[in-house]
């Protein structure tokens, strides 16, 4: 529920940035840039839906992008909290599957992910600069090598193209199911970061969000009675009549790419409801994503102003001062 969707957005503020105002020396600020693609029911390629990168559409690739800080926990394990913006998008006219061409669905989705994980450093490379010496500590290149698995909650709105604009899919409930804009996403994956001049440090990472909706792209299930013969619509006939027409739109299609399409219709027919044609979406699977992006953060290696000022008088009293004495005979 959306109650609980809070709980956990509240949850991640408040346990992934401990420490924040007292010690910051294990600490790494930054942003990220990338790439996204989709894994659900609309467009793919020839065969029907496959998991994970075998449906894959590449031409779909979107931006993904967002900022993110990182606590050190233990030599080998970090805690990284992220906000990241991320698109998707799919379209069947681009799938060379007759079933998915003929049913002529599109959208695209400008989502936002909060999302907290946890690092482990399975390799890593404490020297790789080759360049020993004098402050050579200062000149070193450190290389590791991570997988990660957490949790996240995601803000979903899948919009289609209509009438010249786009428009909110889930206003129109094209399946006749209400579903939130806020989901729980698993986010998991692999990456590797070299940190130079121990202040700067460069990453590349590769993720696979399992999500717990199967409506990023506003479609699972199969096409609806409810939907075309206008029950349960209280916004209208002009309402009733969008609704069907983004429901099936399949009827968009040109004679001449019917003939290319074999089966007259994959859309909506009163007299298969709930048949083979009648089926819109596979909501044996839920809609997932992938992330490929790098990154760029500045690590915090000194203590912060707090401590400077508490414990700087307190060490200078230690120091014992030693003075030179003349002998005198």
């Amino acid at each position: 529920t959306f109650a609980n969707m809070k709980k956990i957005i509240l949850f991640l503020a408040v346990v992934s940035l401990p420490k924040l105002g007292f010690s910051q020396f294990k600490w790494d600020f930054g942003g990220s840039l990338g790439a996204s693609n989709y894994l659900g029911d609309i467009g793919g390629k020839d065969k029907p839906r496959r998991d994970f990168i075998y449906d894959m559409n590449l031409t779909q690739t979107r931006l993904a992008a967002g900022g993110f800080a990182r606590y050190k926990l233990t030599p080998v394990i970090s805690l990284k909290t992220s906000l990241n913006y991320i698109r998707i998008q799919g379209n069947d006219a681009l799938s060379p599957n007759p079933e998915r061409f003929s049913r002529n669905l599109s959208f695209r989705n400008n989502m936002f992910e909060l999302s907290t994980v946890g690092e482990y450093y399975f390799y890593k490379s404490s020297d790789m600069s080759g360049r020993p010496g004098l402050r050579g500590s200062r000149k070193r290149v450190d290389f590791r090598t991570y997988v990660y698995a957490g949790i996240g909650a995601l803000y979903s709105n899948p919009q289609a193209q209509y009438k010249g604009s786009w428009v909110n899919l889930r206003d129109y409930r094209t399946e006749n199911v209400n579903y939130g804009p806020i989901t729980v996403v698993v986010p998991i994956g692999l990456g590797f970061t070299y940190t130079i001049n121990r202040h700067y440090r460069f990453g590349f990472d590769f993720g696979f969000r399992q999500t717990f909706t199967d409506y990023l792209d506003d479609v699972s299930t199969n096409y609806v009675s409810e939907v075309f013969e206008g029950e349960n619509v209280p916004l209208g006939a002009a309402y009733a009549t969008d609704r069907a027409n983004l429901a099936n739109r399949n009827v968009e299609l040109t004679e001449s790419a019917s003939s290319k399409i074999g089966p007259a219709n994959y859309g909506w027919t009163k007299e298969f409801n709930g048949d083979k044609l009648n089926k819109r979406g596979d909501d044996t699977h839920n809609d997932n994503y992938l992330t490929a992006s790098i990154s760029f953060s500045y690590v915090i290696k000194g203590k912060n102003k707090f401590y400077k000022q508490k414990y700087k008088s307190l060490s200078q009293r230690r120091k014992v001062v030693k003075r030179k004495t003349r002998a005198k005979f």
